[in-house]
């Protein structure tokens, strides 16, 4: 199977180092230019056969600009499992401003705060590729999601440390995913 990530295309938030988490924020221009730019890319280089996407608003319009440059015929699927971690009270903050070794614990005060548990935004990525083997092996299928759901993903299938993984809004990657991997 020919599996291609896609990151949603810039917000405001990104810009400004704000997190984002679940919040619904809008592309803004460059983001817009980016999703399309995605668009014209994939439309080029692939015959997608199926997509998922995340049912967050910056993930559902980067879709929506690749689909007006590229109308993928496949089925479309929003999927909870690719959303963006949940980073509770921290949303809306100065990314620079967090201590992210201790947002990134998983003890009671962070649950309190509402943040999801790095091991549960694993285990839902991993469950998304998981469900990803019961498709076509020999389809073609874009996702379009976040940067933490991405991460986990390319972990998963290249064995990279997820700390060193680095994904820029609008990028496009491609991998071969054997269907057969075991988890």
């Amino acid at each position: 199977m020919k599996l291609i990530l896609v990151r949603h295309g810039e917000t405001d938030a990104n810009k400004n180092g704000i997190v984002q988490g679940k919040d619904d924020n809008k592309l803004n221009e460059t983001g817009i230019i980016q999703a399309k730019n995605a668009g014209k890319e994939l439309k080029e280089k692939y015959k997608i056969d199926m997509v998922f996407c995340s049912p967050i608003v910056r993930c559902v319009e980067t879709l929506n600009n690749i689909l007006e440059e590229y109308p993928i015929e496949g089925s479309i699927f929003m999927s909870k499992l690719i959303e963006e971690r949940d980073f509770g009270e921290y949303s809306g903050t100065e990314s620079k401003t967090i201590d992210w070794n201790k947002v990134d614990q998983d003890n009671k005060i962070n649950k309190e705060l509402g943040v999801e548990s790095i091991k549960s935004l694993q285990k839902r990525s991993w469950l998304f590729l998981e469900d990803l083997k019961l498709e076509d092996e020999n389809s073609t299928i874009l996702v379009v999601s976040h940067h933490g759901p991405i991460r986990m993903m390319i972990n998963k299938l290249t064995g990279q440390n997820v700390d060193k993984i680095i994904v820029n809004n609008g990028q496009i990657m491609e991998f071969d995913f054997d269907t057969e991997l075991k988890f």
